[in-house]
C-alpha cells in the first residue's frame, strides 16, 4: 500500500494511504471517440468553458470522461491526444487525491454521518467505488455507503462547501476543478445558492456536471452551462470493454451485450453475476422439470442441495425464479419484444413457457414470493422448499384458460 501526501479541503497537508489506482486517461475509456475529440479540442484550443454539463443515459462513461477531462487539463506533460499518465499530477489523479480536484455527490444521513451530511464525509468510500467501477450507478453508490433503497441529495450545506472550495486558489494545477455528479439531486435551496457561482465562477475554474436527467435540473442552471450529450455506447465498444475484463466465455459476453442497451455498467454487472445466474438457472430449470414429472425422490435431493446454499443465496434463487417466470409468461403471450433472456434461458423457455399462463402465473408468483418471505424470516429451508415444490407440481398441471 502506497502513501501519498495531499492537501485536504481546508488546504492542510495530510497523508493518504491508498492501494487501488484508476487510470482515467481518455484512451482507457471505451468508445465515445467523437466526445473525446471535442473535449480535447476545448483544452487544446483554449476554449475550456467555466461550466460544462455532460448528460445522457446511464453507463455511457460520462463520469469517467469528466475525470479524464480534468486530468488532461492538469497534466504536467500534456500530450496531443491524452494526459501523460505518469507526471505527479496524473499520479494523484490516479488515486483521486489531486488537491485541485473536488467531487460533489448525492449523500444522506447514515449511521456514520447523522447530521448535515456533505460529500467530504464520504470521500473514502467514493474513491473506492469509483476506482473499482468508473461507470457506477446511483443505486450502487447508495449501496456502497449502506443506504440502499433510499435517495440522496445535494443540499444547502453542500452548496456552501462548493462556494468555499471554489474560492481557494489552485495549489498545484492551473485550474480549480469541481465535478458534480448527478446535479439533478440538488434541492432548490442548494441550486439557488450556486447560480452566481456557476454563471461567474472565479478565474481558472472548471465546473463539470454529470447528469442522467436534465429535466430535473433548474432551467436557470442549465442556461449557465455548456451542454454536451454523451450517447449510448455501441455494441462494439461494450464488447471491447467486456473483453478487457478477462472473460473468455463468448456466450456470456454476447448475452451481456444484448441486455446492456448501450449501458456498459449494466453489461459489466450482467457479466459478473452470470456465473451465479447460471447456477440459479440450472436449479430453477431442474426444479420445473422434476415438478412436471412429479419426481418426488429427485425433488427431495434438490431440496437438500438448495437448503445447503445459505439463506442469502436461497433468496437470490427465489428472486431469479420470479424473474424467469415473468419472462416465460411474456413469451407465452407472444410478447417476445418484452423478453430479456440469455441464450440458455431462451432455449429452455421456448419449451417451458406453454405451461406458464393466465391460469397459474399469479399463484406461482405468490407461491415463490411467500417462500422468499419465509426464508428471509429464518424459516426452516427444507420445509419451505419442499412445500414450494409440491405447490408447483399442482400449478404446472393447471391448463390455460379456454384450453381444450
Amino acid at each position: 500500500m502506497k502513501s501519498i501526501p495531499v492537501r485536504n479541503s481546508k488546504g492542510k497537508k495530510e497523508i493518504l494511504h491508498l492501494q487501488a489506482v484508476v487510470k482515467m486517461l481518455f484512451k482507457e475509456i471505451i468508445g465515445q471517440q467523437e466526445v473525446k475529440n471535442r473535449l480535447l479540442n476545448m483544452v487544446r484550443d483554449d476554449r475550456t468553458p467555466h461550466a460544462l454539463l455532460l448528460f445522457g443515459p446511464p453507463g455511457t462513461g460520462k463520469l469517467a470522461l469528466a475525470v479524464a477531462m480534468a486530468q488532461y487539463l492538469s497534466c504536467n506533460d500534456r500530450q496531443r491526444e491524452d494526459a501523460c499518465g505518469v507526471c505527479p499530477s496524473c499520479v494523484k489523479f490516479g488515486k483521486l487525491v489531486h488537491p485541485d480536484l473536488h467531487f460533489v455527490v448525492p449523500v444522506l444521513k447514515t449511521v456514520k454521518v447523522a447530521k448535515d451530511p456533505v460529500s467530504d464525509h464520504f470521500m473514502t468510500e467514493w474513491r473506492e467505488v469509483f476506482i473499482s467501477n468508473p461507470y457506477i450507478s446511483e443505486s450502487q453508490w447508495y449501496e456502497a455507503i449502506g443506504v440502499e433503497n433510499k435517495q440522496g441529495s445535494i443540499n444547502k450545506e453542500e452548496s456552501l462547501q462548493i462556494i468555499k472550495k471554489l474560492g481557494f486558489k489552485p495549489y498545484e494545477s492551473e485550474y480549480k476543478m469541481m465535478i458534480i455528479w448527478l446535479p439533478e439531486k440538488m434541492n432548490q435551496a442548494a441550486a439557488n445558492k450556486l447560480l452566481k457561482q456557476i454563471e461567474e465562477p472565479p478565474d481558472k475554474t472548471l465546473i463539470l456536471m454529470v447528469s442522467e436527467n436534465t429535466d430535473r435540473i433548474l432551467p436557470t442552471i442549465l442556461s449557465r452551462t455548456q451542454l454536451l450529450l454523451i450517447p449510448p455506447l455501441s455494441e462494439s465498444s461494450i464488447r471491447e470493454g467486456l473483453l478487457q475484463q478477462d472473460s473468455s466465455d463468448q456466450q456470456m459476453v454476447d448475452d451481456a451485450i444484448r441486455k446492456s442497451n448501450g449501458n456498459f455498467n449494466r453489461a459489466l454487472q450482467t457479466l459478473r453475476k452470470d456465473e451465479n445466474e447460471l447456477q440459479y438457472f440450472e436449479l430453477f430449470s431442474s426444479l420445473m422439470r422434476l415438478c412436471y414429472s412429479k419426481s418426488i425422490i429427485e425433488i427431495n435431493d434438490w431440496v437438500d442441495k438448495v437448503a445447503g446454499l445459505g439463506r442469502e443465496r436461497q433468496k437470490q434463487l427465489v428472486d431469479y425464479s420470479l424473474k424467469l417466470l415473468r419472462e416465460n409468461f411474456m413469451l407465452s403471450l407472444k410478447q417476445e419484444d418484452l423478453n430479456f433472456m440469455s441464450r440458455k434461458e431462451d432455449e429452455f423457455s421456448r419449451r417451458f413457457s406453454p405451461f406458464i399462463h393466465g391460469g397459474n402465473i399469479h399463484t406461482l408468483v405468490e407461491t415463490f414470493s411467500l417462500a422468499g418471505n419465509h426464508i428471509e424470516a429464518n424459516g426452516n429451508p427444507r420445509v419451505i422448499l419442499m412445500d414450494l415444490s409440491i405447490k408447483v407440481i399442482r400449478l404446472l398441471m393447471q391448463k390455460a384458460p379456454h384450453a381444450d
